[in-house]
């Protein structure tokens, strides 16, 4: 299922903003209906706080540019997304979509069917090239190593430091003045202070030691994209998730068993266990609330920020380089879709300036079309980015790492302090294992 210039809180909220003013009121359902019109249907997974909403006055810019086709909206739970768009694909399922919205770890496993419409080269131009798009992102519009373009990039989702300016002013300010023997010279420049993971634990320990506010946040066992939270520090130690060529898995591996080990000591020593049994929604929430300093969150937590003290920095910098995890959504067709070129004038518009300025903002991910990207953090990480590969059989494999990792939170949290190494190396080396004969199903 990716950072050097800093961003700033200001910058973010004014690209994530432009995206309210967008025309048109919304009603329930499609758009008014046109007889003559051509009605397409489009699944989409809900992201954002008003998710029909958006839809609503997207589709309703759409119909009056294209007033010869409406779009009618599916709404697809995310637990249930995957079951349901295979389930059309491979014909298990009554009807399907025209056009769907798919997380850029499906594409190999949608791919396989067989059952998705391929964009061929014009096509491709018609949407500004593959140049137009965010390299990492478009790196998943075909299945592993086929070359076929089965899906467009739509939107972004990756993660970089958020951290509440007013809490580190008092204590870059305060503790500097009254606990030197700690912070003389460490600081809490931000532009400094998370650039990499010694400047992060760093000012971390600063923070905590401080005692105005717990220092760190993030999800555990119930991070519900947990394998994405920790494959950038396997890449940034120099580890893989899998082998380049797809055949095996790397996970246990050393330089990934370090990866592993970096990210859960920050959480076994900067973050309340209790906080580790929470969602990813709770975690930003109680950032908004002021609960700790600093957490690691996508684009979308800026929306619940507006009117508050916080900045964004890049994702620090690891041991072995500066990788950053980049997912998010494409666009496919259906093959069996009989109305495939109104679906394509619906997916031409949606990676267009109009709808990545207006509905991928408004969900508050981050637009995967480069000429549409706001300045700050997660533009300046862009070039940084890595995808999960576009394997078949990734769905699966993901679902084993996810288990494994969630349950070294389990014992995070549980002992109240990082796990030993050699126990992550026996839950990685099972991972792999269980990983392999994932991979080894037909």
């Amino acid at each position: 299922m990716r950072w050097l210039a800093s961003g700033t809180a200001a910058l973010i909220l004014a690209g994530l903003i432009l995206a309210g003013l967008i025309l048109g009121t919304a009603c329930s359902g499609s758009p008014a209906s046109n007889s003559t019109a051509t009605t397409i249907d489009f699944w989409y997974v809900p992201s954002g706080a008003q998710p029909d909403q958006y839809f609503q006055d997207a589709a309703k810019s759409f119909h009056a540019q294209h007033p010869d086709i409406e779009v009618k909206g599916t709404k697809i739970a995310p637990g249930d997304a995957y079951t349901k768009m295979h389930s059309a694909l491979t014909g298990a399922g009554a009807g399907g979509p025209d056009v769907m919205q798919v997380d850029m770890s499906w594409v190999g496993a949608f791919a396989a069917t067989g059952a998705m419409r391929e964009f061929t080269a014009d096509d491709v131009q018609n949407l500004g090239g593959s140049t137009a798009f965010v390299p990492a992102a478009w790196s998943t519009s075909a299945a592993f190593n086929t070359g076929k373009i089965t899906a467009i990039p739509w939107f972004i989702d990756t993660r970089a430091i958020y951290y509440r300016t007013d809490i580190l002013k008092q204590i870059d300010t305060r503790a500097i003045y009254y606990r030197t023997d700690i912070l003389k010279q460490i600081g809490i420049d931000p532009a400094d202070g998370f650039k990499d993971w010694e400047a992060l634990d760093h000012t971390l320990e600063a923070i905590r030691a401080s005692g105005k506010i717990a220092p760190l946040g993030i999800p555990g066992k119930n991070d519900a994209s947990v394998v994405a939270s920790f494959a950038p520090w396997i890449w940034e130690a120099g580890g893989s998730l899998m082998s380049d060529d797809g055949t095996r898995p790397t996970i246990n591996q050393p330089a990934a068993v370090d990866g592993v080990d970096e990210y859960q000591r920050f959480g076994g020593k900067y973050v309340d266990p209790g906080v580790l049994q929470r969602t990813n929604t709770e975690v930003e929430s109680m950032f908004a609330a002021g609960k700790f300093a600093v957490t690691i969150a996508g684009p979308s937590l800026a929306l619940k920020l507006q009117g508050q003290q916080f900045g964004v920095q890049q994702f620090p910098n690891g041991h072995a380089g500066h990788v950053v995890y980049l997912g998010g959504s494409d666009l496919a067709i259906r093959k069996s879709s009989p109305r495939a070129t109104q679906a394509y004038e619906w997916v031409r518009w949606l990676v267009s300036s109009a709808g990545q300025t207006t509905y991928v903002k408004k969900t508050g991910m981050y637009p995967a079309l480069v000429a549409a990207a706001p300045e700050g953090a997660f533009k300046s990480q862009m070039s940084l980015g890595r995808t999960f590969p576009t394997l078949a059989a990734w769905p699966a494999l993901e679902k084993v790492m996810a288990t494994n990792l969630a349950n070294i939170w389990n014992g995070v949290a549980s002992g109240k302090q990082p796990m030993p190494k050699d126990a992550l190396e026996t839950i990685l080396k099972n991972t792999a294992t269980d990983m392999q004969t994932a991979l080894d199903q037909p």
